[in-house]
């Protein structure tokens, strides 16, 4: 008799195959909202888990990726890097941003928007130039001591007086 005709009629039969060296899982019911602490070997202090919406979820202390950063025209999460990146310098995702830019090059003012952006970055820049020279006039004046100046002069004047008696004699 065929191999597979004799597995079968043992499972009709009701003989159930004997399986060694395995543990069967034990699957532990968890409550709506319990926390438990589970150690793994990536983990073995444990971690915590609570069970909400009948799934398991991990405690963490850290909020998740892109939490605090939504698209203000669209509210999507900023997971992306592309979106991460033009959400830092626009506010809005990538294909937020583009749909923005595409809507005022229809309406002929796209070339306006980059002017007064370019306007803005010169304005922080020249700020910012402003302030670090008002810091160094500060600093050099309180680091500047004319004693030095005055003999880096004399040595200066005492020198060229040498060359000049030298060139007469």
């Amino acid at each position: 008799m065929n191999k597979n005709i004799k597995k079968i009629q043992s499972m009709i039969a009701g003989e159930k195959k004997i399986q060694v060296g395995k543990e069967p899982k034990t699957i532990q019911q968890r409550k709506e909202g319990e926390v438990w602490t589970e150690a793994s070997l990536a983990n073995p202090k444990g971690a915590e888990w609570t069970k909400k919406d009948g799934k398991r979820v991990q405690i963490t202390k850290m909020p998740g990726k892109g939490f605090a950063n939504t698209c203000n025209d669209c509210k999507k999460l900023i997971l992306k890097q592309r979106d991460q990146d033009t959400y830092n310098r626009m506010q809005r995702c990538y294909v937020c941003q583009i749909d923005f830019e595409n809507d005022l090059k229809a309406k002929n003012k796209w070339h306006d928007w980059v002017m007064g952006l370019e306007k803005e970055r010169w304005a922080a820049i020249e700020k910012e130039v402003s302030e670090i020279m008002k810091e160094m006039a500060e600093q050099s004046d309180k680091q500047f001591d004319p004693t030095v100046a005055y003999a880096i002069g004399n040595y200066e004047q005492s020198k060229n007086r040498q060359d000049i008696a030298k060139e007469m004699n």
